[in-house]
């Protein structure tokens, strides 16, 4: 009676755009963080490693937080830090391999081109992706931002972790281009790194709380 469907994961970049990382679009389209040869971001001192920087699997990411932990000890004085060529080899490898992934196995064109009106996109606001045409095609929007504010998907409890590519993918179709930076950070950034309720924020510590540490 149902089948459930998905391609990929998203990345999730609160904390690294919070202190100002750059990104870029990856070969999936998702947003991702621009990273150098030993995993350093545009932020000095910032080392990032994993899906963060591009999905590839726990075997590409153990090796980037390997090259990323040399690195840092490097910066921070450790001399007797030796580089790992072989690390650097198995990551090019390894994400050689993710790239071909991603291009043999994209979000197949009809699953938006063939999206009815009634399709629910956004759950926690509940948005049609019939709401979304409408806000790029009847109201003006030109970018996944303005779409957010006009139809409310990822304003929800969620905050577009669940429908933001979606949304972010829907909107540059209907626009007639394709999916921008600016589009997918429109849900990549949020203020809060992970769903927290006004009653968790209001909650003194040592109250109780489950979680709290006792001593």
């Amino acid at each position: 009676d149902v089948l459930a469907v998905g391609w990929g994961f998203t990345p999730q970049l609160e904390l690294a755009l919070q202190l100002g990382c750059a990104t870029r679009v990856d070969v999936d389209r998702s947003l991702v963080l621009a990273v150098d040869d030993d995993q350093a971001t545009s932020v000095a001192g910032v080392w990032a490693a994993g899906e963060a920087t591009g999905v590839g699997g726990a075997d590409l990411a153990t090796v980037e937080g390997r090259i990323a932990g040399r690195a840092a000890a490097r910066s921070l004085g450790a001399g007797d830090v030796p580089d790992d060529r072989s690390a650097r080899h198995r990551r090019s490898a390894l994400r050689g391999f993710a790239t071909a992934m991603h291009q043999v196995y994209p979000v197949p064109p009809a699953l938006l081109a063939e999206c009815a009106d009634d399709t629910l996109v956004c759950r926690c606001e509940e948005v049609s992706a019939g709401q979304i045409r409408h806000a790029v095609t009847e109201l003006g929007a030109t970018e996944a931002r303005v779409v957010k504010l006009l139809a409310r998907p990822g304003m929800g409890w969620c905050q577009g972790r669940v429908c933001g590519f979606a949304t972010a993918c829907l909107t540059a179709r209907h626009a007639g281009r394709a999916v921008t930076e600016t589009d997918l950070r429109a849900f990549a950034e949020r203020p809060i790194a992970a769903p927290t309720s006004l009653g968790d924020l209001a909650t003194p510590p040592g109250d109780g709380h489950p979680g709290d540490d006792p001593a």
